[in-house]
């Protein structure tokens, strides 16, 4: 058994994050459930930040404020303030994020209510610098569905991320410090194997997406760790065979490779060997077609937008000849999708 004195622990990380930092913390404190506690770790911050969280500090008692006195990075912030929980559960938000009022005790029921269940993300909008809703995720999947998701990405944005505070055989759950980014991907991967784990369909979090997010200023490092977490994670579920037939595809996934034929034949291949993998395998019916789309989906960001475009006339051919099975499920993703959908047709019109 846990020995806990809140049901839930909120962690935060900020180093010099007054932009946003107080529409976060008042998003934590104007929940519905009110029993927690609130874990802000201040990470050497050098502008306006600490004075902003010694404020709401003085004014809230469920709020714990650590200052480190060296900047760690946010990894090793985390780890930190992961060892200042006392909660059974920990709820992630960044500094520039926020919670919607129900957040935290639907994911909380969500997790009392499915024991074998080590975390829960949610639906969430994001966001842009001044707050405007620049898009919606909204669908739910299960621990079928993510394990599959996991192969390339995560669930779901870490700030909707709220887990275990200890892993079934009593261990803390921490971040590995290898990882400067995507280090949510790698805590979510190796929680995975150690229950069942889901995606609320709820819209619970607003995710903020602005010029200075991390996501943003370093997309190749974290599409280089994607790759590598991914891999893992592809390779616990997939014959050696196939994880190497998908080398194509995957070194469009991460920008290292620009498409062309017969890096697309290879891409398509690849995936269609994939799929005759794992629809057999699919719970039922509703699953083969999800699978279905989202192959196709991974199909479209890799060659279409990681992968640089169509470019040509006789690269269009060559994708519409090997991917006509997938053109349905294209269609669809594109509809899902229309910005990636523009931003290739943009590409192919600079050619012509």
């Amino acid at each position: 058994m846990e020995s806990t004195t809140v049901p839930v622990s909120v962690l935060l990380c900020v180093h010099n994050g007054d932009r946003y930092v107080a529409e976060a913390i008042e998003s934590i404190l104007s929940q519905t459930l009110s029993r927690f506690e609130f874990v802000i770790v201040d990470d050497a911050s050098t502008n306006g930040t600490p004075a902003l969280l010694d404020g709401f500090a003085r004014r809230n008692p469920r709020i714990r404020l650590f200052r480190l006195e060296e900047n760690q990075g946010l990894t090793r912030a985390l780890n930190y303030g992961l060892e200042q929980c006392t909660g059974k559960y920990i709820a992630r938000i960044d500094d520039d994020d926020r919670s919607l009022p129900d957040r935290l005790q639907r994911q909380f029921d969500f997790l009392e209510q499915h024991p074998d269940h080590v975390a829960v993300a949610c639906g969430h909008h994001v966001i842009d610098e001044t707050g405007r809703i620049v898009s919606s995720t909204d669908e739910a999947l299960d621990s079928w569905q993510i394990r599959w998701i996991g192969g390339f990405n995560p669930p779901a944005p870490h700030p909707t991320y709220f887990f275990h505070r200890l892993a079934p055989d009593g261990s803390a759950f921490r971040y590995d410090p290898v990882y400067r980014t995507a280090q949510d991907f790698d805590l979510w991967s190796r929680m995975a194997m150690q229950g069942e784990t889901a995606v609320l369909g709820d819209i619970l979090v607003e995710y903020r997406r602005h010029p200075a997010a991390i996501t943003v200023s370093k997309r190749r490092e974290q599409a280089a760790n994607c790759r590598r977490i991914g891999e893992t994670n592809l390779r616990n579920r997939l014959p050696e065979g196939l994880l190497a037939d998908l080398e194509p595809l995957l070194d469009m996934w991460d920008y290292t490779r620009k498409a062309d034929p017969e890096g697309i034949r290879r891409a398509v291949a690849g995936v269609n060997g994939m799929l005759a993998h794992d629809l057999p395998h699919a719970p039922d019916p509703a699953h083969r077609r999800w699978t279905r789309r989202m192959a196709a989906g991974l199909l479209a960001d890799a060659l279409l937008s990681r992968g640089g475009g169509l470019h040509s006339v006789r690269h269009t051919l060559t994708f519409l000849r090997c991917a006509f099975r997938h053109l349905p499920f294209l269609a669809y993703a594109a509809g899902k999708a229309p910005r990636i959908a523009l931003k290739s047709f943009r590409a192919v019109s600079r050619e012509h």
